[in-house]
Order: C-alpha cells, then sequence, then structure tokens
C-alpha cells in the first residue's frame, strides 16, 4: 500500500505482514520502496519463524530472499 506525502515524488509505503491464519498484524515498516526498508521488515518477522514469502513480483524479494522463501502472488 502506498501514498505521498506532500508531493507524488515522495511516495511512502506501507509494508504489512499478516499472519495468513489469524490474520493478525505481525508487523509493519513505513518507509520508501527500497530493500533496505523491506530488510528492515524482515527483520521484525524473524522472531515469528517466518519462512515464506508471498509478495508481488518487485526486485527486492528476489535480491534479498532465496527462491524458496518467495511466491509471487498477484492479489
Amino acid at each position: 500500500m502506498w501514498s505521498y506525502v506532500f508531493t507524488k515524488e515522495q511516495k511512502r509505503w506501507l509494508w504489512v505482514a499478516i499472519c495468513h491464519e489469524t490474520r493478525n498484524i505481525l508487523a509493519f515498516v513505513f518507509g520508501e520502496r527500497k530493500d533496505i526498508v523491506f530488510k528492515k521488515l524482515k527483520s521484525l518477522l524473524e522472531p515469528f519463524g517466518i519462512t515464506r514469502f508471498y509478495s508481488d513480483d518487485w526486485g527486492a524479494y528476489e535480491r534479498n530472499l532465496a527462491k524458496s522463501e518467495h511466491t509471487i502472488a498477484f492479489l
């Protein structure tokens, strides 16, 4: 999910991790759509033992996840 701050050139993304079973939010990060922000979300999920990510086909996932950890899911 994204929006912008003051101008459309300043896009900000809300990264949310939701448990499929309970629908509870496990973690979230607000920031630019950059690898470093995704890595922050990934580190917040480590205590939960998350081993699988379902997302779009954005390059940060390919760069920061093993193929066995990622499934491209168009919602």
